[in-house]
């Protein structure tokens, strides 16, 4: 092999592996099936994409009994989970579907995906500090 051919090599595998990470595409710890809605209750923050559209700043908040609220933009919709034997569902206005609990790595995420693909979210848990400042914000 050349070196020319060792460098296009190179190349396409950097592309290869850090495309998908500034994608919101990056690798996902484990699965876990959520055994209590108190395992994930609490302030998450990610990003969800319609369609094919923009990803857009997410907020979701889970209360240990099960409603949630989640907000984008102008946007605020209530609703709530089921835990349906392996299977956790949401359901948030028109939208319901499959929420799953990913852990390993130092990492928990969430991720919901509507049943038809109205839109996919990935969250991550706010830290204590960041979850006090936006409720600082909503009291305002």
């Amino acid at each position: 092999m050349t070196r020319r051919h060792s460098l296009a090599l190179l190349a396409v595998v950097a592309l290869g592996v850090s495309a998908p990470a500034a994608c919101g595409w990056a690798l996902l710890p484990p699965q876990q099936p959520i055994t209590s809605v108190r395992a994930i209750a609490g302030t998450w923050r990610g990003n969800i994409q319609f369609g094919r559209g923009p990803y857009e700043l997410f907020y979701l908040t889970i209360n240990p009994d099960g409603s949630l609220v989640a907000w984008w933009g102008i946007t605020t919709r209530w609703g709530k989970l089921d835990l349906e034997g392996r299977r956790t569902r949401f359901s948030l206005y028109i939208w319901s579907g499959d929420l799953e609990y990913f852990v390993g790595g130092g990492q928990r995420i969430l991720t919901l995906k509507e049943d038809f693909g109205g839109f996919y979210a990935q969250v991550t848990p706010l830290t204590a500090r960041h979850a006090a400042k936006l409720a600082s914000i909503w009291r305002a």
